[in-house]
């Protein structure tokens, strides 16, 4: 029969004790702020206001993605799209008035596009 020596870990020193402190329920990770002027940015190039909101739009996606870039913020598509469709809004918006300048003059002479 053999002796076990002294000094020898047995299977129930090696054990740490049972934690004795409540661990804190696991919360979840901290968002991320969605960009306020991306947002704005998509929504006044949607509403083109007569070129007025593309404009705004285009100048608001384009420092919104300046700030998302320095803080992290999230909203880099969103204000990507707010550049796009303020571009594309404010073609339609220089092809409209250059429509209505046209034709909105009246019967009493020149570029009236020939009516």
């Amino acid at each position: 029969m053999s002796r076990p020596q002294y000094g020898t870990p047995t299977p129930a020193a090696t054990r740490p004790p049972p934690s004795t402190t409540q661990q804190s329920p696991a919360r979840p990770p901290a968002t991320q702020r969605f960009s306020r002027k991306a947002i704005w940015s998509l929504v006044l190039s949607i509403l083109w206001l007569g070129g007025l909101g593309s404009v705004a739009g285009i100048m608001l996606g384009v420092s919104a993605r300046r700030e998302i870039a320095s803080t992290g913020d999230r909203g880099a598509g969103t204000a990507a799209a707010g550049i796009v469709v303020g571009v594309i809004t404010l073609l339609f918006a220089v092809a409209y008035w250059i429509f209505v300048a046209m034709h909105a003059g009246g019967s009493t002479g020149g570029g009236g596009g020939g009516y």
